[in-house]
C-alpha cells in the first residue's frame, strides 16, 4: 500500500520557537481550524486540579490541557473532552484518547489526521490514485495473476458466529475462528492466507462492513462469516481501510 503522505498545499498547524506561538494556540491540532482557539486558566479547588492553561476549540469543541515548557521552549498536550464525528475519527482515535502527548508526538498525529481525512474524501468519491495497486509477482494459489493488490494486512482473523451481530457492540467477537493469516484486497476480491488454508472472497460476496475505534469487520456470503482487523499504528486505520473496500465493491 502506499505511503499516506502530508499533502504539500497545507499541513496541520506547525510549532514556533516559544510556548505563547506553539502550534495549539495558532489552531486546533484536532479539526485544524485556525483561529478558533480560546484558551483559558486552569483553576485548582480544594487542591484538586492542575492549574493547567485549558484550550478550548470553538469549531469542534475539543478541551485539551495545555502544558508549556519554558526551559525548552516546547510543550505537551492532553486532551479532556473531544469530538467524535466519523470526520474526526483518526485524530479521535490516536490524539483525542492519547493521554498527554509531547509536542512532536501531537503533531505527527495531527497531519497525519487531516491527510486521512482527505484520503476518506477521496475513496468516497472513488479515486483511490493514493494507493499502489499491483499484481503480486508471485500470486497465490486463489488469487488471479492480474488481480491488483491494493492493501495488504497481518494479522487478519476469518470468524463464524452463530448469528450475526445486530451491532458493533453485540456477537462474539473472540469465538468461532476459523483461521487467522495475512489478507489482501484486490481489486476483485478478498483473500486469506490462513494458517490452515487459503480463504477467498469476491467482492461482490460482501455484505456488510463495519469498523470500531478497535477494529473493522468484513462479513461475507450467508454463513455469518466476517473477516476482521485490528487497528495498528503501522497499517490502515479501519475508517480508510473500509472506505477503500466500498469504493472497490462499487466498482466491482
Amino acid at each position: 500500500m502506499a505511503e499516506l503522505e502530508s499533502d504539500p498545499k497545507r499541513e496541520a498547524p506547525t510549532t514556533d520557537s516559544t510556548a505563547e506561538q506553539a502550534a495549539p494556540m495558532l489552531g486546533c491540532l484536532y479539526c485544524h481550524h485556525e483561529g478558533e482557539m480560546v484558551s483559558g486558566e486552569g483553576r485548582k479547588i480544594l487542591g484538586f486540579g492542575s492549574g493547567l492553561p485549558i484550550l478550548t476549540c470553538k469549531h469542534c469543541g475539543s478541551v485539551a490541557l495545555f502544558e508549556p515548557k519554558p526551559d525548552s521552549g516546547s510543550w505537551r498536550i492532553k486532551y479532556r473532552r473531544f469530538n467524535r464525528e466519523s470526520q474526526y475519527y483518526y485524530a479521535m482515535v490516536n490524539l483525542g484518547t492519547a493521554g498527554w502527548l509531547d509536542e512532536g508526538e501531537a503533531l505527527d498525529i495531527s497531519r497525519r489526521a487531516y491527510v486521512q481525512r482527505k484520503r476518506i474524501a477521496q475513496a468516497e468519491s472513488g479515486d483511490l490514485s493514493f494507493l499502489q495497486a499491483d499484481p503480486l509477482e508471485t500470486p497465490p494459489p486463489l488469487m488471479s495473476p492480474d488481480e491488483r493488490v491494493y492493501i495488504t494486512l497481518n494479522p487478519v482473523i476469518l470468524q463464524q458466529s452463530a448469528a450475526r451481530a445486530t451491532s458493533l457492540g453485540t456477537g462474539s467477537d473472540d469465538n468461532g475462528v476459523q483461521d487467522s493469516g495475512t489478507f489482501y484486497l484486490t481489486d476483485r476480491k478478498i483473500h486469506l492466507l490462513g494458517h490452515r488454508r487459503d480463504w477467498s472472497h469476491k467482492l461482490t460476496d460482501i455484505n456488510a462492513i463495519d469498523y470500531t475505534d478497535r477494529y473493522w469487520r468484513i462479513h461475507v456470503g450467508h454463513s455469518n462469516q466476517h473477516y476482521r482487523g485490528m487497528n495498528a499504528p503501522n497499517q490502515i486505520d479501519a475508517q480508510l481501510f473500509c472506505a477503500v473496500v466500498k469504493a472497490l465493491q462499487a466498482k466491482s
